[in-house]
C-alpha cells in the first residue's frame, strides 16, 4: 500500500453542536457584554440552564437582557423589566411579593450585579437602584 504524503488530505468538518435558544441568546449577549465579566455571567446565570426549574425563567431573563437597543433607548424602563425577570428567576416558587422583592437586599444586590455583569453599569449607587425599583 502506497501512501502519498504530498497528496491533499481531505478533512471531515466536525459537525457543530445544534444551538438551542439559550446558546443563541448567549451569543447575542456576548457581543455587547463586558468581556471581563464572562466568568460571573457563566457562574451566576448561564450554568442554571441545566436545572429544569430554572430553564423558563432564565430563558425569559436572557431574552430581556439581550435587548441591548431597548436598553440604550430607555435604560430605566428596561432595568425595571430586568428586575421583574430577575425576581422570576431567583424566586422560582413565587414566594416573594413585589414589595418584599424590592426590600430583599440579596435580590437588590443581584440586580445591581446583573447590571454590572451584562451592561457594565458600575455608576449606579444604592439610591439610583432604589429609584429604579420605586416604579416597579
Amino acid at each position: 500500500m502506497s501512501f502519498n504524503i504530498f497528496s491533499p488530505v481531505k478533512r471531515v468538518k466536525k459537525r457543530e453542536k445544534d444551538k438551542d435558544s439559550f446558546d443563541r441568546l448567549i451569543d447575542i449577549i456576548e457581543r455587547f457584554a463586558p468581556r471581563d465579566r464572562l466568568s460571573e455571567r457563566e457562574a451566576y446565570y448561564y450554568n442554571y440552564r441545566i436545572m429544569d426549574a430554572y430553564k423558563q425563567p432564565l430563558l425569559a431573563l436572557l431574552e430581556t437582557t439581550s435587548q441591548i437597543e431597548r436598553f440604550r433607548m430607555d435604560p430605566d424602563g428596561h432595568s425595571r423589566q430586568l428586575f421583574l425577570g430577575l425576581k422570576a428567576f431567583y424566586d422560582v416558587r413565587g414566594r416573594l411579593s413585589m414589595e418584599d422583592a424590592k426590600r430583599d437586599m440579596g435580590l437588590v444586590r443581584r440586580f445591581r450585579d446583573l447590571l454590572i455583569y451584562f451592561y457594565g453599569r458600575k455608576d449606579l449607587s444604592g439610591e439610583d437602584i432604589r429609584g429604579l425599583l420605586k416604579d416597579v
